[in-house]
């Protein structure tokens, strides 16, 4: 299956605040997170094991919308999240990117394969004449080296993010930046090549197919696929 890069094929950007964004009715990669984890028999998150995920979105607000950072939020170091923002800009080429791009940039699309109505939310979306059509999604990580952080891209289903959004987009390319959350506090910057988007759209159009109403499921499947299309239906109603 080929995703042509086509301009006048991409849905429109839009400019929404973050709960606006999660009212959307649409599928988002969160959803099909969910549905992995369950298919993986992995608990739900719960308050007591949100830290990675605080600190990771401290450090997006800080990096891409530093206009709405809040400091002094409990267990938060404002300290090291600053220093972290600083080791991304003192890459040249991420610098530039942030630059030009447009921070979270929200899209609502239909995947033509399933017909499923889906939307996203990229961190960085650059789109500059001449120069490839870009997606830029930026992690904390405890990886402890480039390599390292490489496999952690498809072992934390990076890929199937990837190829979601740039087939949604019909982006250029996917760079995925690894930012480390400890010394040296490297930054690993990974171009997604076409063997891993192969991988993660497989990921993501089997999962797709399990949430249409025809699939047939196991019952361990059945409650959490029910939570996530009742969610779905929740929020269409509140619309």
């Amino acid at each position: 299956m080929t995703y042509p890069t086509d301009p006048a094929r991409r849905p429109d950007l839009l400019r929404l605040p973050y709960d606006d964004y999660r009212a959307l009715p649409a599928v988002a990669n969160s959803d099909l997170s969910r549905l992995r984890d369950a298919l993986n028999g992995r608990l739900p998150r719960t308050p007591g094991n949100q830290n990675a995920l605080s600190f990771g979105t401290a450090f997006h607000t800080a990096l891409l919308e530093p206009e709405q950072y809040q400091p002094g939020q409990p267990g938060l170091n404002d300290t090291l999240v600053w220093w972290l923002v600083e080791g991304v800009k003192l890459q040249p080429e991420l610098r530039q990117l942030l630059e030009v791009g447009v921070p979270e940039p929200s899209c609502l699309f239909t995947e033509p394969t399933t017909g499923t109505l889906c939307k996203l939310r990229a961190d960085l979306v650059v789109d500059q004449p001449d120069q490839p059509y870009t997606i830029v999604d930026f992690k904390t990580t405890g990886a402890r080296d480039y390599e390292h952080f490489r496999a952690q891209c498809t072992g934390f289903d990076y890929d199937r993010q990837a190829a979601f959004y740039l087939d949604a987009l019909h982006a250029d390319r996917f760079l995925l930046v690894g930012v480390q959350k400890f010394e040296p506090f490297g930054v690993f910057t990974v171009e997604v090549t076409p063997d891993m988007l192969a991988d993660g759209r497989r990921k993501y159009l089997y999962l797709l197919r399990l949430l249409q109403p025809t699939a047939e499921l196991p019952s361990y499947l059945s409650e959490t696929v029910r939570t996530i299309s009742d969610n779905l239906g929740a929020q269409y109603k509140t619309k």
